[in-house]
């Protein structure tokens, strides 16, 4: 069992410096956006229109950048423990792109316009997606390939994609309000979405917690670990069903945003090692660290004008990704 030990386990100074970091991201987030003049401490005044912009604007678009760093960054734990492959993510499996084309299917085509109903269809189109991608790489069978499992998901979610940019010609109105999920925005979240998120974000990380052994044995080999009494690919099912659940639901609020659930887990693991029930604690802490960071800079980089949240956080995942592609030892 790991201990908190330096040699791989939390240490409190440590965790202590995370969760400062966290909440001076948030503080970040809460402060910066197109009025000045507003601040902190207008979360405390009453009956202002300072107060009504941080309550109403800037306070729900923390939390929910907050919820969608935990889902994506657990939905990146999971999807890297039962696949076994450092590459895998929900934005490279395929898993983000289903989840948009799910949603864009209940807009265009059912309609539904309750925020229930299009995270429903976004938790279908994101399994639907991770599915077809590990039978694609023979997950099915009981053996994935890697390197088809990093190809499939291309595969799936350049398709996904393009359907989701088809849905432009049917209607311009419509291509309007699909164009925020294709780039990551959470400029217009209110407190409904909050609700939502934060239920989902909560349900995931105890769903997450109650498998993390089993994600550990998945660690060990698909043959070790049903030797031990996990079977491999009942875990591949569950783990898969959850973070679908994670990335449907974040999809569904801010659009496909990349490379989150890529580059938290690594970074927790230099951290505090592999034991994931250790790190289905930390990833939380970090994955919400980052997207509050990077919704604070996107307001303020090129203020007055805003830039997506999902463009910075693309700007710091891909030279991390290329990274990990070109030093990963074997991605078979």
């Amino acid at each position: 069992m790991m201990q908190f030990r330096a040699s791989g386990g939390v240490r409190w100074p440590r965790l202590s410096l995370l969760i400062l970091a966290c909440c001076l991201c948030a503080y970040a987030s809460i402060t910066t956006g197109g009025r000045g003049d507003v601040g902190f401490w207008d979360l405390f005044a009453r009956d202002t229109l300072a107060a009504s912009v941080m309550w109403d604007i800037r306070l729900p678009r923390t939390v929910v950048a907050m919820c969608i760093g935990v889902n994506l960054g657990l939905a990146g734990l999971i999807l890297q423990a039962v696949t076994r492959n450092p590459l895998a993510s929900p934005a490279i499996l395929g898993v983000n792109q289903g989840a948009a084309l799910g949603l864009v299917f209940g807009l265009v085509f059912a309609p539904v316009s309750n925020a229930l109903g299009l995270q429903t269809l976004a938790i279908v189109g994101a399994f639907t997606a991770g599915f077809i991608t590990f039978a694609i790489a023979g997950g099915l069978g009981g053996r994935l390939d890697g390197l088809r499992l990093v190809l499939g998901g291309v595969a799936v979610g350049a398709f996904a994609y393009a359907m989701v940019r088809f849905t432009f010609t049917l209607e311009d109105d419509l291509s309007r309000q699909v164009l925020r999920w294709t780039v990551g925005s959470i400029t217009d979240v209110r407190w409904d979405d909050v609700k939502l998120i934060v239920v989902w974000a909560g349900g995931g990380l105890i769903a997450t917690a109650f498998i993390a052994q089993r994600l550990n044995l998945m660690a060990l080999g698909e043959a070790s670990s049903a030797g031990l009494g996990a079977d491999p690919r009942m875990t591949l099912l569950m783990g898969a069903f959850v973070a679908a659940v994670l990335t449907g639901t974040s999809v569904a609020v801010a659009g496909p945003i990349a490379f989150v659930g890529l580059v938290v887990p690594h970074v927790c693991r230099m951290l505090i090692g592999p034991d994931h029930r250790r790190l289905v604690f930390v990833v939380p802490i970090i994955g919400a660290t980052l997207m509050m960071a990077a919704d604070g800079v996107s307001k303020w980089l090129t203020a007055p004008i805003e830039i997506p949240v999902g463009v910075v956080v693309a700007l710091i995942g891909a030279p991390f990704f290329l990274c990990q592609a070109l030093f990963a030892d074997d991605i078979e």
